[in-house]
């Protein structure tokens, strides 16, 4: 059965969010995996480039283009980086959660009780350095458990980018509450396009746009969708990668009718119109 059409604020043809993941590691980052159950501190150092020159590139491209981001951080980032998540903070991007570090899944949590003290944690500590507790999660690697979404609901989280989707939002009744699943969009991703395969920077741009024009045109035809762009801080805001994802911002700029929104913003936008008023 095809979707029915969802609608965006003011008639726009496509919503876009640009968000970025701020992590912090225990053992190891993306860089190469430790061995042995010891800390790799190449790895580590390679990770934390992202709270000591990434993060800072990423602000200033948002600054410069008038874009607010979906921050995706986790937990110890508060502890690593908390200058950097308040100057974020006060840049009014939104702050999401992340898990608490970047190598520890949710799925390897051996029971809810202990996950859900894990996303307290995280929510918890996130909040102390902002002063606001987060109402989105999205998982490191998206790996959850079968009460994860109870756990969400519970701690006061109404949306998750945790399950690959359509390109536009759906909702699910969990313990009672709507949780908002925002689609899990790689059509733009610096680890899965650029940093694992090892494909050269033009390619995120040329991915990005080819889904964009596909979605603007479906959005003109009366089917409107959201694309998303992703960069990691320690992969995306490095020099040889921070142009392309601007770029795409502003290729995004030169389309009338485009809704710029943080994912938070389009979940509480659908939560409001097509969940409430059900």
């Amino acid at each position: 059965m095809r979707l029915p059409p969802i609608k965006w604020p003011n008639n726009a043809k496509i919503a876009v969010s640009f968000f970025v993941a701020f992590e912090a590691f225990e053992k190891s980052s993306q860089y190469r995996r430790s061995e042995h159950g010891k800390a790799d501190y190449a790895s580590l150092a390679y990770g934390e480039y992202g709270g000591k020159a990434g993060i800072w590139r990423i602000m200033d491209v948002l600054r410069r283009n008038g874009i607010k981001g979906t921050i995706d951080t986790n937990g110890r980032v508060a502890e690593d980086f908390p200058d950097e998540l308040k100057e974020l903070q006060a840049g009014g991007h939104e702050i999401v959660g992340h898990g608490w570090a970047n190598d520890q899944a949710l799925s390897d949590v051996e029971n809810a009780g202990t996950e859900r003290a894990l996303i307290k944690r995280t929510l918890d500590a996130i909040a102390k350095v902002t002063g606001k507790r987060p109402v989105g999660w999205v998982s490191p690697g998206h790996r959850i458990n079968d009460y994860t979404f109870g756990n969400f609901v519970d701690e006061g989280i109404f949306w998750t980018g945790d399950l690959p989707g359509p390109d536009i939002p759906q909702h699910r009744m969990v313990n009672g509450k709507p949780l908002i699943i925002m689609p899990r969009l790689d059509y733009a991703n610096d680890l899965s396009g650029i940093f694992t395969p090892k494909n050269p920077p033009r390619v995120y741009f040329d991915s990005f746009k080819a889904a964009f024009d596909c979605l603007y045109a479906e959005g003109q035809a009366g089917a409107p969708k959201l694309i998303d762009c992703l960069v990691h801080a320690h992969i995306g805001g490095r020099p040889h990668l921070i142009g392309v994802w601007e770029e795409c911002i502003r290729y995004a700029k030169g389309f009338p009718d485009v809704w710029f929104a943080t994912k938070g913003e389009i979940a509480k936008y659908y939560l409001d119109t097509y969940v409430s008023k059900a």
